[in-house]
């Protein structure tokens, strides 16, 4: 007898288009219901995905209008010399950071990893109208763990965090990373694509479908990311549209470096969960379909496991089952040096 998929699409993508006309309470509450027979063909999810997003316009239409009077209305203000970026005020400019030091992109010898930092960033709960998510507080949660036991990060988990935690807690990394180090970012919640601009948003849990002053776009998360002066440096985004993260330089498995020639070089990459589409936020044994496939191939590296390299399989496992491809790219305005990639290696 063949088996059937109780296929589930992801609360935060879901809202129908008829739910701006109900109360703020009913939307909270709509979900899809579970397609039965396996997994909906391409056609059937373009008509699913243009639903999805006139749903998600009508929920956000006034924080877009916003945005698109004023594009810079998300973005934070750099921090201007000597001022302290607390409670998500600025952002910290590279060389501000880290006694400093200002990351390369290049150097003259190769140092092994000192310390190894991981900051994850799981939001459940959203202030209505939102829709809560399911799953972002279990995936960081095992993810850290692995990060610690596995690969030996010092691992800090943000649970549900509004727009000034995440910034401060990407601040306070800049500030005590240093070239040496290895840092991997890990994001999960709601996100956004405004399609005019293409530009990306994360939304953190006290966001504003009224106002963008509250959301977070790609281009402070790379400025952020430019401020972490770690050679080694990851960011993996579990949310919609989170590919518009890696269209920089995509990043393919490609000639085998040495470990040693990439750590002489900074490498920042970004392993996001889709391209430029809604992704899952609902898969197996309480993880994203992206999660889950993430923890096991981590759970299965070996002594070292480039990033390529754990995308590619991720990826695999991903599209195997859900309509949704995982990216692999480089953010070179942040730093990043041609060759360059992320290790995934246990401590000796």
């Amino acid at each position: 007898m063949k088996k059937r998929f109780a296929w589930v699409l992801p609360a935060f993508c879901l809202l129908l288009l008829g739910t701006s006309m109900m109360s703020s309470a009913q939307a909270q509450m709509v979900r899809m219901p579970p397609f039965s027979g396996g997994i909906p063909g391409k056609s059937q999810m373009q008509a699913i995905e243009m639903q999805r997003h006139q749903a998600r316009t009508l929920l956000y239409r006034e924080a877009l209008d916003e945005l698109r009077k004023n594009p810079a209305a998300a973005d934070v203000p750099a921090c201007k010399p000597g001022q302290s970026p607390q409670d998500g005020q600025c952002l910290v400019q590279p060389g501000q950071a880290a006694a400093g030091e200002t990351p390369s992109a290049t150097q003259a010898r190769a140092e092994p990893v000192r310390r190894r930092f991981a900051v994850l960033i799981g939001n459940n709960q959203y202030a209505s109208p939102i829709p809560p998510l399911e799953t972002p507080i279990a995936d960081v949660s095992r993810i850290a763990e692995l990060m610690r036991t596995r690969f030996g990060y010092d691992a800090r988990i943000v649970r549900n965090a509004g727009k000034a935690a995440i910034i401060d807690a990407l601040n306070d990394i800049a500030a005590v990373a240093r070239p040496e180090d290895s840092v991997l970012l890990f994001y999960a919640g709601h996100g956004y694509l405004l399609d005019e601009v293409r530009m990306g948003y994360w939304i953190p849990v006290d966001a504003s479908v009224k106002t963008a002053k509250g959301w977070i776009s790609n281009n402070d998360i790379a400025k952020l990311l430019a401020a972490i002066p770690a050679r080694q440096l990851i960011l993996i985004s579990d949310s919609c549209y989170s590919g518009t993260l890696t269209r920089e330089q995509k990043v393919t498995q490609g000639r085998e470096l040495k470990p040693d020639e990439i750590l002489r070089q900074r490498s920042v990459l970004v392993l996001s969960s889709g391209a430029d589409e809604p992704v899952s936020d609902e898969g197996k044994e309480g993880h994203s379909i992206f999660a889950w496939n993430l923890i096991k191939t981590l759970q299965a590296s070996g002594s070292l496991t480039p990033g390529a390299k754990v995308w590619s399989t991720v990826s695999t496992g991903v599209t195997s089952e859900y309509p949704q491809q995982p990216q692999y790219g480089a953010v070179v305005s942040a730093g990043h040096a041609e060759g360059g990639d992320f290790l995934f290696l246990p401590p000796n």
